[in-house]
């Protein structure tokens, strides 16, 4: 058919590449905006399959959005927003609609994060590893009435902190505050200079001599073993080698209680994310390469 006048002539559209298409098996360095390591919060990163990615710095490997316990975010919130409001696991569970076993595993996972965000130092992971070996080992070979676990409190720069004393060091204290003729300044074992106070069957006593005890003002210590002494209370019975967790979560909910609790959600939300990243480890391809990286530098 011959092109008329009317006929418009036809337009074509040319798309010339830059450079070649990458092959599927080399991996790419893709910098986005929103994705960055959770570990070292590099931009710059591998995507692998399955929808993971490698960072370029440090070679961490992580799937973004993944939260601990192949939870979901919409079920952390969920569970988080329940255990904010003070509800037990299995109210929780059946708001959820999630397996009670799952909520507390989820619990636990929290409360363990609560412990570490706290920037009180609570000794050398020598000392914690002796005192829950010597605290499981006393619950499982004590016969009778168990006794009742020695605290010791911590008020630091406004942060209060609590924690259980080792069997071991727990029976020098007792010894000293059975004799009424003895002075506090006789309470001392490896790492008193890190409490203010001690609890010793229900009672507070404050160290004489403690590191911590000129920055804690009269009265702080003693509002948070009143706030500590009525959740427990509340609770009830508590295993000794969950101890440790509950009053990380008390100490974590009296430091952030003038947070409104869609601020206590984003924290809490922060610990979560957290968790995951310290609960995943490098590949030993990886952490070869970083250590001889960092021999390197």
């Amino acid at each position: 058919m011959p092109f008329g006048s009317q006929c418009a002539p036809a337009s074509f559209v040319i798309v010339a590449w830059d450079s070649p298409i990458p092959h599927t098996s080399v991996p790419r360095v893709v910098s986005a905006s929103r994705i960055q390591c959770p570990r070292c919060g590099s931009r710059k990163s591998w995507i692998l399959k399955g929808g993971r990615r490698r960072c370029a710095r440090c070679r961490f490997d992580w799937t973004p959005g993944r939260l601990p316990l192949r939870l979901t975010l919409r079920q952390w919130r969920a569970v988080l927003q329940w255990f904010l409001r003070g509800s037990s696991s299995a109210q929780i569970a059946h708001e959820t609609r999630l397996d009670r076993k799952r909520v507390l595993r989820a619990l636990t996972v929290l409360r363990r994060q609560m412990g570490r965000s706290m920037p009180i130092a609570a000794g050398s992971d020598h000392e914690t590893s002796d005192r829950d070996e010597s605290v499981h080992a006393s619950s499982g070979a004590t016969s009778g009435r168990p006794r009742s676990a020695v605290l010791g409190l911590r008020v630091f720069h406004g942060l209060a902190w609590a924690q259980m004393i080792s069997d071991g060091d727990s029976a020098k204290i007792a010894r000293v505050l059975r004799d009424r003729k003895s002075d506090r300044s006789e309470i001392t074992w490896p790492g008193a200079e890190r409490y203010t106070g001690v609890v010793y069957a229900g009672r507070l006593y404050r160290l004489a001599q403690s590191a911590s005890a000129g920055t804690a003002r009269f009265g702080q210590i003693e509002s948070f073993w009143s706030y500590l002494q009525r959740r427990l209370k509340a609770k009830g019975g508590i295993r000794r080698h969950h101890l440790d967790l509950y009053l990380a979560e008390y100490a974590w909910r009296y430091n952030h209680r003038r947070l409104s609790p869609a601020e206590q959600l984003r924290e809490t939300l922060k610990l979560v994310r957290r968790a995951q990243v310290e609960g995943m480890r490098l590949t030993p391809r990886a952490q070869a390469w970083r250590d001889s990286a960092l021999a390197a530098h």
